[in-house]
């Protein structure tokens, strides 16, 4: 019981934060400049952002598919996985992560197969190796 509880909990919490995509050719070629964290799955690209945001609900982010990875369908999909990954991520994470920086994730092609907790786990480490 205290279980099922627990994840409504976790559910409300990852629905409430929202993602304030990264804008413009520019803002991509800033960040790419920047720092990142890689792993097998994704490779996690950040920056500080350049004034604070007023919603502390918000986070800077951005979840990229090459065209490599497959086609419309797939790619979606992958983007998908990546952001609720994310979400839950950040919601486990909760006061250890920075929302001071702008991320942008690159997916790899091993995100599709790849087992939804192992991912949210992954995800977890890298933001605390950037942070």
């Amino acid at each position: 019981e205290q279980k099922v509880e627990k994840e409504y909990l976790l559910s409300v919490m990852a629905a409430s934060i929202q993602f304030e995509s990264l804008s413009g050719n520019t803002e991509f070629k800033q960040i790419l400049k920047s720092k990142k964290v890689i792993s097998k799955l994704f490779t996690i690209y950040y920056r500080k952002l350049e004034q604070e945001l007023s919603n502390n609900r918000k986070v800077v982010l951005s979840c990229v598919s090459a065209k490599k990875l497959g086609n419309a369908v797939k790619r979606n999909k992958i983007r998908r996985r990546l952001k609720m990954a994310t979400r839950k991520a950040i919601v486990e994470l909760s006061s250890s992560f920075n929302k001071k920086y702008k991320y942008a994730i690159f997916a790899k092609a091993k995100v599709y197969d790849e087992n939804f907790q192992n991912l949210v786990e992954e995800l977890k480490s890298k933001f605390k190796e950037a942070n």
